[in-house]
């Protein structure tokens, strides 16, 4: 997704994600990114000591996905509840 192609309160949701994880704001655009993508896809930290760490980045998707009562479809196939 597009951040900008959201409406602005979800816009301030994201936002908000990212202040409670810690994060900038400024990755807002991130987290909208991979609102819809399947986690498998990018949930994989490199042990590289990034900062942010995609963990961290991954909890405020987690973060914005709960707070938009988003159905879970970025989760794998694994990972999808039965």
């Amino acid at each position: 997704m597009d951040l900008f192609a959201l409406p602005p309160e979800d816009r301030e949701v994201l936002v908000a994600a990212c202040v409670k994880q810690g994060l900038d704001e400024s990755y807002a655009s991130f987290v909208a990114q991979h609102l819809d993508a399947a986690d498998d896809s990018w949930r994989w930290c490199c042990g590289s000591n990034c900062d942010p760490c995609v963990q961290q980045l991954a909890r405020a998707v987690d973060q914005a996905r709960s707070d938009l009562r988003l159905p879970p479809t970025g989760l794998s196939a694994q990972d999808s509840p039965s």
